[in-house]
């Protein structure tokens, strides 16, 4: 099995989300492998109707806003514990939205919220200026908060990630081996699975982190191995595709 982040992983980072990406030799990369792999997924924190539509790949499993939620062919499925959460995500964005700057925007995903602040002037400044009132809006609806990359989200208090996400789909394929690539805080969850899959000999499961100068350092910290660019993954789907095969002749 495959599994790959999208935004920072298959797609470049960019400042505008809504202009990510899949690169052209990914795409043709990963066209090739749905033929030879038993599972190539795509697990990130867009909302999946996105990403389907974004990546456009059929053979793939789409996996959304960091596992609450899967592509069925047609429409996105939630699971049914994040509808008690619906109403208190939109309520965030509302409070939230009057208190941004120039070059700060909310990407509102229905389950999820993300606040970008790449954008901003100073990044760094704006992210000090932000936080509490986010976590003062988390706190009022019920909600958890999370940081990535120039990201702040906030996500209903339930225990689904991306490392659930991989366990949950590494079990129901049956897989003896997988690969999990991402760059972000959010892909450290499903690093930490692999390793726990691994360790308890259920699947020869690995990490692999892409790792550059902005990375949150957990990152490097629980992969088994890095590249450092979205050229990097690139080199290594083109060397799992050698193989696998290979492995078929």
């Amino acid at each position: 099995g495959l599994f790959c982040d999208f935004d920072g992983t298959l797609s470049r980072v960019v400042n505008d989300p809504a202009a990510a990406r899949l690169t052209a030799r990914n795409e043709t990369l990963l066209r090739a492998l749905a033929q030879s792999a038993d599972l190539v997924a795509i697990v990130s924190g867009r909302g999946v109707a996105d990403l389907a539509q974004r990546v456009g790949i059929e053979g793939l499993t789409y996996v959304g806003n960091h596992g609450l939620e899967q592509w069925g062919g047609a429409q996105a499925v939630p699971v049914p514990e994040v509808a008690a959460y619906v109403e208190a995500v939109q309520v965030a964005a509302d409070e939230l939205t009057p208190l941004l700057i120039p070059g700060m925007h909310i990407e509102n995903k229905q389950l999820t919220l993300s606040l970008h602040y790449r954008e901003t002037a100073d990044p760094d400044g704006a992210r000090e200026n932000i936080l509490p009132a986010a976590q003062t809006v988390a706190s009022t609806h019920g909600l958890a908060l999370f940081e990535g990359r120039r990201i702040i989200e906030l996500r209903p208090p339930i225990a689904i990630d991306k490392g659930v996400a991989f366990t949950r789909l590494v079990r129901e394929h049956q897989l003896d081996a997988a690969v999990y690539i991402g760059d972000d805080t959010t892909d450290v969850a499903a690093f930490k699975a692999s390793r726990t899959l691994r360790d308890a000999g259920d699947c020869r499961s690995y990490a692999l982190g892409v790792v550059d100068g902005e990375s949150p350092p957990e990152v490097a910290a629980y992969s088994d191995g890095v590249v450092s660019s979205v050229d990097g993954v690139s080199d290594f789907l083109a060397w799992a595709l050698s193989k696998l095969s290979a492995s078929s002749t």
